[in-house]
């Protein structure tokens, strides 16, 4: 099968002071574009991925979240240049000692991918959907909320070389942002190196997120896996550092 790689987008919330984490496959937070390689390989129009995410800061204080979605070119072909779309849901759980928090994300966005022989950028836009369902009621962020959202992507394609992936995006459902990078190095068969993570709402501080990923790891034929974990950084006064661990997968497929 050809190379490829996924982006899981992860889509984090911070609200009442707790996390919930929103993987919309991409989380999984929009690393919603997935890029699959065409040389020497078949021709792939869409690419599902899921994933799941985890924090921990003390016995009572956890966050839990997974999510699942799809990207699909419009032309036929996700390996060159053209219009996608995207479509994707997650739900999360944070577990505090004074408060929980349920929360259930979905999206639809449509946008469009540039492939270069080195790179590729991709921008898109859309609809969210958020409802929160916080224990005690009451929170500015508790209930449902409709808005729009806009996301990037960058991603280096290179082989046995440096290896650069960001991806950003900002809703206003909630004011939320999130920015991911990587950087690293590229093998023919793994990309790994160090990753940093921001992201923010309207009623607390950042959140940062320092760790590793090691991605690529072939688990079936059509199957590739991601990993990270690292050290998850606080900037609201009161909230407990503590650190994070992540897992996607991502399989093309040729459905058109």
């Amino acid at each position: 099968m050809s190379e490829f790689s996924e982006t899981i987008m992860r889509t984090i919330m911070h609200q009442a002071g707790v996390l919930a984490f929103l993987l919309p496959a991409a989380a999984l937070a929009a690393d919603a574009t997935t890029v699959v390689e065409a040389t020497e390989s078949p021709v792939y129009d869409t690419v599902i991925y899921w994933g799941a995410d985890f924090a921990h800061k003390s016995d009572d204080n956890n966050g839990y979240g997974a999510g699942a979605g799809f990207v699909t070119a419009l032309n036929g072909d996700i390996g060159v240049s053209g219009w996608t779309v995207t479509g994707n849901i997650g739900g999360s759980r944070t577990e505090d000692v004074n408060s929980d928090t349920n929360s259930f994300y979905g999206s639809a966005l449509v946008g469009y991918q540039w492939h270069a022989p080195g790179y590729y950028i991709t921008v898109a836009g859309g609809v969210n959907y958020v409802n929160n369902d916080e224990t005690p009621p009451g929170g500015v962020t508790d209930g449902g909320k409709v808005g729009a959202i806009a996301q990037y992507g960058f991603e280096t394609k290179m082989v046995d070389a440096f290896y650069v992936q960001s991806y950003g995006a900002y809703s206003t459902a909630f004011d939320q942002k999130y920015i991911h990078a990587k950087a690293g190095y590229k093998t023919p068969s793994l990309r790994f190196g160090p990753e940093f993570t921001f992201f923010d709402e309207s009623t607390s501080q950042e959140t940062l997120r320092f760790g590793g990923f090691v991605g690529d790891i072939s688990v079936t034929d059509s199957v590739n896996m991601v990993v990270s974990a690292g050290y998850q950084h606080e900037l609201e006064p009161g909230v407990e550092d503590g650190f994070y661990a992540t897992i996607g997968f991502a399989v093309p497929l040729s459905l058109r």
